[in-house]
């Protein structure tokens, strides 16, 4: 008799259970010699989680049963094979339905209704039992960073993972600093940086001669740079990160609320007015080359469908009677697209959109001193100095609680116990936290100074535009709207459309300008 044994170990099963392969194979060896196996094939899974069905040593099984060159199936124990009920009960059938023989090691299996129950029961258990063991391992790692501790193997370009901290790199930092360096002060883009870095003779972490452009936009938008390790940001879904699965089985990562991220202090690499212009730079690169078309549309790239959170993009629609109207539309039917669109379809008119944003431009334009005063007023400065003040005194009485520990320590008043060990980590990682919304506060305050100077900037350089506004051509009015527009949104439609436009030279949400379009 030709016997298959399966075995499969994970990270977690070894430590936590003293699971391993070697054990494994023993057993499941003397089990199919003492059903009288004559040769048995093994097949394995090392450090593979068993919640997932696609495994290598397991679909390896999978084939060679499926194709009758076993009669006899042993496996350790019934999580072995698979951590989900309705996984493990799925391999269990198609053993049976191809006449092959299943049997354990550690548990008595019976192909009757009530073995089947069992069985079943036992696997529910143990999906029961794996979910409790995330649901405690999230749990402690949000814990962990929320007293200001790193609760992964955080690994970014730029630095090293030690001892639970990320520390600067001695070579990967400067090279982050350089890229940083070309993107702010020459008129270079990504592209470029890629090409640049190959000539230089740089490789990437990985060894590569080449790096990809995307990780270039990684670095130049991460703000682990300016000193900021956000932990929670993303949501995975889907049946977890396998490089054996297809790419479209993978994990499937959702962001979080920004509310829900939890900011850890780590050390910057560069200072905070250099990432604000990579930043802008950015977003000042995205809106310009965003889409080309046959058509011209002033606002290709700016606008956004509050309703369903997709952009807008023109769209030539043909009329019953052969008319072509220009419209903007936020669905989107290409290959790959997550989100398809509102439904039904939202269409809008280009030229009544354009016409209310170029409005709004001109009157800005017309009156750049009340909407400066108007920057001014709505300004937060009193409320980040007043919350900084008291950040600051929140700080002093950290150290001040410190200090007392330390005096009582040195007089022999207090023990360096675990009670007072603990005190002064929750000292340590309250003085972390407000370190962090320090850094928050710094930077709107350096943003709120440098938002009223911005405006006359602006203006100073539109001011040519001033005295022919109803003169210039497309490429003007364009080239006009981008630079002093952020974004459009746009909810509802026909006598519902509502307009929201965003200045380019206030904080986000501010100096916004809604008007109601009519139907």
């Amino acid at each position: 008799m030709r016997a298959a044994i399966y075995v499969r170990v994970s990270t977690e099963d070894q430590a936590k259970h003293g699971y391993s392969l070697h054990d494994q194979k023993e057993s499941c060896k003397a089990r199919a010699l003492e059903l009288g196996a004559s040769e048995i094939l093994e097949f394995a899974d090392e450090g593979v989680s068993g919640e997932l069905l696609e495994r290598p040593g397991l679909t390896a099984l999978r084939q060679s049963v499926k194709a009758s060159q076993v009669d006899l199936v042993v496996c350790y124990d019934p999580d072995r094979l698979s951590r989900n009920l309705a996984h493990q009960l799925l391999v269990t059938d198609e053993i049976e339905k191809s006449g092959v023989q299943l049997d354990f090691v550690n548990f008595e299996w019976q192909n009757t209704p009530d073995g089947r129950l069992f069985y079943a029961l036992r696997g529910a258990i143990a999906e029961f039992e794996k979910e409790k063991i995330r649901e405690r391992t999230t749990r402690g790692k949000l814990q962990k960073a929320k007293q200001g501790g790193i609760p992964i193997n955080a690994n970014p370009y730029g630095y090293i993972f030690e001892n639970g901290e990320l520390k600067p790199h001695p070579v990967e930092a400067e090279i982050v600093r350089m890229i940083y360096r070309w993107f702010t002060t020459e008129n270079v883009g990504f592209n470029t940086i890629v090409t640049r870095l190959a000539e230089y003779g740089i490789p990437s972490r990985k060894g590569n001669k080449t790096w990809q452009r995307r990780v270039i936009k990684t670095i130049l938008s991460n703000p682990v740079y300016i000193g900021i390790f956000y932990y929670n940001r993303r949501n995975c879904q889907g049946m977890g990160y396998n490089k054996f699965l297809p790419i479209e089985n993978r994990i499937k990562e959702k962001k979080r609320p920004t509310e829900e991220w939890i900011p850890i202090p780590v050390p910057a690499l560069i200072d905070k007015e250099t990432w604000d212009k990579a930043q802008e730079k950015t977003q000042k690169v995205r809106r310009l080359w965003s889409g080309c078309s046959k058509e011209k549309y002033l606002l290709s790239g700016l606008v956004t469908c509050t309703d369903c959170g997709n952009n807008m993009h023109g769209y030539l629609r043909t009329e019953k009677n052969g008319k072509k109207i220009r419209c903007y539309t936020c669905v989107h039917t290409e290959a790959g697209a997550i989100n398809y669109g509102c439904r039904p379809i939202k269409r809008i008119n280009a030229d009544l959109l354009e016409q209310i944003v170029w409005e709004q431009v001109c009157a800005w334009l017309n009156n750049p001193e009340a909407l400066i005063k108007e920057v001014r007023e709505r300004s937060k400065e009193k409320e980040l100095k007043t919350d900084l003040e008291t950040i600051n005194k929140h700080l002093a009485e950290v150290e001040k609680g410190r200090d007392n520990i330390r005096n009582a320590l040195a007089a022999g008043l207090l023990e360096l116990d675990g009670k007072t060990s603990k005190i002064l980590q929750d000292l340590k990682s309250r003085e972390k936290q407000l370190l962090v919304r320090k850094k928050e506060i710094e930077a709107a305050l350096y943003k709120n100074a440098v938002t009223e100077t911005k405006a006359k900037e602006i203006y100073g350089q539109a001011a040519k535009f001033l005295s022919r506004l109803d003169e210039l051509v497309f490429d003007q009015k364009k080239a006009l709207i981008r630079m002093l527009v952020k974004q459009v949104s746009v909810s509802g439609k026909g006598k519902n459309l509502r307009v929201t436009v965003f200045a380019t030279f206030a904080p986000e949400a501010e100096i916004a300008k809604q008007l109601d379009a009519p139907g």
